[in-house]
């Protein structure tokens, strides 16, 4: 019984640990120069809990948390070559991205997700 409570209790901590959010906007303070930051998105079945996310221009890193029961991806529109996947739930992938200042959509690209509504903004300042 001790084998199943300790990887039971490192999951929660995990997924309580990816709900606190300081801003309000999915993302982290930028770090020292004013370049970046990063950006925690949660994917929960079929939805992004949180609709608009903050960034500051430059190297912007991502960790992707999977809160849900089904497979995610995240992307960003317009942007090549940026693909983060998590299979199930407690999964977590991180990446990073070049981004200039704008807007940008980031959403899911499996197969009815982002028309059932797995899209969200990303502004970037």
């Amino acid at each position: 019984m001790r084998n199943v409570l300790i990887p039971g209790a490192i999951l929660t901590a995990a997924v309580l640990a990816g709900c606190g959010d300081t801003d309000g906007g999915g993302a982290e303070p930028a770090p020292a120069g004013g370049r970046g930051g990063t950006v925690e998105v949660v994917a929960k079945d079929i939805e992004f809990p949180e609709h608009t996310y903050e960034a500051a221009a430059g190297d912007v890193s991502f960790r992707y948390v999977n809160a849900g029961a089904i497979a995610h991806t995240l992307l960003i529109e317009d942007v090549d070559g940026f693909k983060l996947e998590v299979g199930a739930k407690g999964d977590e992938d991180q990446g990073t991205a070049d981004l200039e200042p704008g807007t940008y959509v980031l959403y899911c690209d499996v197969a009815g997700h982002r028309d059932a509504g797995m899209e969200a903004t990303l502004k970037v300042s």
